[in-house]
């Protein structure tokens, strides 16, 4: 019998499809998924949730993926072109911010931070609502340079997250420079790792994973708020101490960088990537509501939470059966399984336990 070969890809590479060559546990020892898995997107949530960077999949298995799909959904002319004007100042911001980072990194020793956070709030303002910042995340996609826009993504989350949690305009404005440069770090990384499409070796793993070090090595000397170089150095920390680099707890860790991570992991589960569809919304509040006490700090965590429920009031979703509805009211003790209303029958999914949330549109 011919043994399967076996290949390592980057989590951010992994689609519905694929099956997992070895069990795959998290830091604690917890088993995540188990070998001969086929991974779906609850599987790939739960794996990206716990910060895993590279799965052992079957070579055989690697799936063709159609990156030319059409997916985004405009409720009617004016969305569509609401999202248009937001896409232009978009794409406006995140040459400001390449501009700003490349000049970082060739000659200055500090960047235009009123510039750039000025960039964030005008896409903010321009969506509306705050509430519509995550409407509009939802249908950028298929980018080239993943660092640049994951960080732009979660600055403007973190703008929200500010707002949500009390903070100071100052505070804010700080919280916003920390989120566009937390990955930093990645910058200092090789391209030709970064955006390598297959099979990754054990060192280069170990590279990508020292990006946070490497970014607060290379700004601590910078004119630069020590909360920003904190939140780079610390943002993949976790409140369990199974984070890293240096598996630091609850206490330990700067505000701003506990803030930041959770911005980080929501927008990386949410937003569509080449090779993937952002999963729902609901399906990820679900796994910081089951798994995320632990890793993340509850003060922050817990408000994001309901606000973040709250955003998709009235949102037209799909649910897992195939029926669409609006969601019309959150349960505060379930936040990820609200009620929605199909066809003019209230449905409970706290009451459905077979239901859940697919698409939110």
């Amino acid at each position: 019998m011919t043994e399967k070969k076996v290949v390592t890809v980057p989590v951010s590479n992994v689609v519905p499809g694929m099956v997992a060559a070895r069990d795959i546990y998290s830091k604690n020892e917890q088993l995540l998924i188990g070998k001969d898995c086929v991974l779906d997107a609850n599987s790939i949530a739960r794996i990206t949730f716990f910060g895993i960077l590279s799965l052992p999949i079957y070579a055989d298995d690697r799936i063709e993926i159609n990156d030319t799909e059409e997916d985004m959904v405009f409720g009617n002319l004016a969305e569509k072109q609401a999202f248009e004007k937001f896409n232009e100042i978009y794409e406006e911001s995140i040459l400001n911010m390449e501009e700003s980072m490349n000049q970082l990194l060739k000659v200055g020793d500090k960047i235009d931070e009123k510039k750039l956070i000025h960039d964030v709030e005008s896409l903010v303002i321009s969506t509306g609502t705050k509430y519509h910042v995550f409407d509009m995340l939802y249908y950028i996609k298929d980018y080239d340079d993943e660092t640049y826009h994951h960080s732009l993504n979660v600055a403007m989350i973190c703008n929200v997250f500010a707002d949500w949690i009390g903070m100071s305009q100052y505070e804010k404005n700080l919280l916003t420079l920390c989120g566009l440069l937390h990955d930093f770090g990645k910058l200092l990384v090789s391209k030709e790792i970064l955006r390598k499409p297959g099979k990754l070796t054990e060192d280069e793993f170990e590279i990508i994973k020292q990006h946070p070090v490497k970014g607060y090595e290379f700004l601590k000397n910078k004119k630069i708020h020590e909360s920003v170089k904190r939140a780079v150095l610390l943002h993949h920390e976790r409140c369990n101490g199974q984070g890293y680099p240096f598996g630091m707890t609850v206490n330990e860790i700067d505000p701003y960088a506990a803030i930041i991570a959770i911005a980080d992991v929501y927008e990386a589960m949410t937003a569509t990537r080449v090779y993937r569809k952002g999963l729902s919304p609901f399906r990820v509040i679900k796994l910081f509501e089951e798994e995320g006490r632990q890793q993340f700090n509850p003060i922050f965590l817990m408000p994001i939470l309901k606000n973040l429920t709250e955003t998709y009031l009235r949102h037209r979703v799909q649910l897992s059966n195939g029926e669409e509805g609006v969601v019309v009211m959150i349960n505060t003790n379930e936040l990820s399984r609200p009620v929605v209303l199909v066809d003019n029958e209230a449905i409970d999914l706290t009451k459905h336990r077979n239901l859940s949330i697919e698409k939110v549109y």
